[in-house]
């Protein structure tokens, strides 16, 4: 009992400070982009180039996160989480100074490299540190750390840069993540990864590489592209399609965002019990996605007004997206290699990074044009996408498994 007992407290500290760190993750992304009405006031800037800020951002970290994931097999997952959070920390400490938008820019490519190396650096250390009977949950609360930073980042920051200033807060929420990134030093020997912690040296590069053209690793990494289009366009862009759409208050549209995204918390928490208990997660990753697809439709299908109306609507995709959440994960787990999570993990989410700096530039595009309502028919057509891709994926896994026996 008392070695369940050790088993159980430690997968809990791991589980706790790997969800944190991908708060700060998520926090992080959504920023920028809670603070672009007041950015858009003060500092002159259009809604296609905040937008562009947004996507320079996802394309760094989509870039880099392919590499982060064979640093993180090769060096060990540990010192990869700790120095991206480092950086990404410093990063939006420096848009306090920034005085030009080109400098923007490069902050934000500084924040992407930094982004990239949590998802590689997460999976692997959740993989070689936490029971698998508990897997399902260990990304349930991965997910969710994750999803309280998206929440909390678009009415925080808004109601705090209104306050006292955008750039002042991006240097207080910066200064944050050093704190956190001198917790993961000091707890750095619990977080064991599932590659050099376990003695699994990766192969040479030209084996590796090849390795990721698999083609269920690319359908993985289309699917992840694809999803990221429909939810990160409509978390970074959302407020702004339904303040142009219905005519809203920019503090109803934000609240409205975080409302949805509370929904997709308690989603991926309940995910991540139902993902413990069933073995055909690409069937419940592909149904609720496309649930939650077909409610977004009502908005340009009827341009709903009423927030008592619109709201649950939201909470409601919210919830089943968040469901969606663990079992993709362990769709992706399924079909990885022992001592391959990082740069596995790392390619497929790549996927979600290339998927959210296209959607910046598209759906602010659409904006810009006037257009609020082809940004939800917009992402509901991706996110159909992505439920067909994700169905194709795991049986290319199983045909490549046959394959190789």
């Amino acid at each position: 009992m008392q070695s369940v007992t050790a088993i159980s407290s430690s997968d809990t500290k791991v589980i706790s400070l790997i969800g944190l760190a991908h708060f700060f993750s998520h926090f992080y992304q959504l920023t920028l982009p809670a603070l672009f009405p007041l950015m858009l006031k003060v500092e002159g800037l259009n809604w296609a180039e905040l937008g562009t800020l947004s996507a320079t951002l996802f394309v760094a970290s989509g870039i880099s996160q392919t590499p982060s994931g064979f640093l993180v097999d090769k060096i060990g997952a540990r010192p990869m989480l700790i120095g991206g959070i480092f950086l990404m920390s410093l990063a939006m400490m420096g848009f306090w100074w920034a005085d030009s938008y080109p400098l923007m820019l490069l902050l934000a490519f500084i924040a992407g490299i930094g982004n990239s190396v949590f998802h590689p650096a997460d999976f692997s250390i959740l993989n070689g540190s936490v029971d698998s009977s508990r897997m399902g949950r260990a990304f349930s609360v991965h997910h969710f750390g994750g999803y309280i930073g998206y929440a909390s980042a678009p009415f925080l920051m808004l109601a705090l840069g209104t306050e006292i200033g955008w750039r002042e807060s991006v240097l207080l929420v910066g200064s944050l993540g050093l704190a956190v990134t001198i917790l993961l030093w000091v707890n750095r020997p619990c977080l064991r990864d599932c590659g050099i912690d376990k003695g699994i040296r990766p192969e040479p590069i030209k084996n590796e590489i090849k390795a990721l053209a698999r083609p269920s690793f690319v359908m993985a990494f289309l699917f992840f592209a694809f999803m990221a289009m429909g939810s990160v366009g409509l978390m970074t862009l959302g407020a702004g399609a339904l303040i142009q759409l219905i005519d809203i208050s920019s503090k109803l549209a934000n609240g409205a965002i975080s409302l949805q995204l509370t929904g997709t918390i308690a989603g991926v928490l309940v995910g991540g019990f139902i993902a413990d208990r069933i073995t055909r997660h690409d069937y419940m990753t592909a149904l609720v996605v496309l649930i939650g697809a077909l409610l977004l439709q009502l908005f340009p299908a009827f341009k709903l007004a009423d927030p008592y109306v619109f709201i649950p609507i939201l909470v409601i995709y919210g919830l089943l997206y968040g469901i969606a959440g663990p079992m993709r994960d362990m769709v992706i787990r399924s079909i990885t290699p022992a001592g391959a999570a990082g740069k596995v993990f790392g390619f497929t989410y790549s996927g979600m990074d290339v998927g959210s700096a296209i959607s910046g530039v598209i759906f602010g595009y659409l904006l810009q044009k006037q257009l609020p309502e082809f940004v939800f028919i917009g992402v509901g057509l991706v996110m159909l996408i992505g439920v067909v891709i994700v169905l194709a994926a795991r049986s290319m896994a199983i045909k490549e498994r046959q394959k190789g026996s």
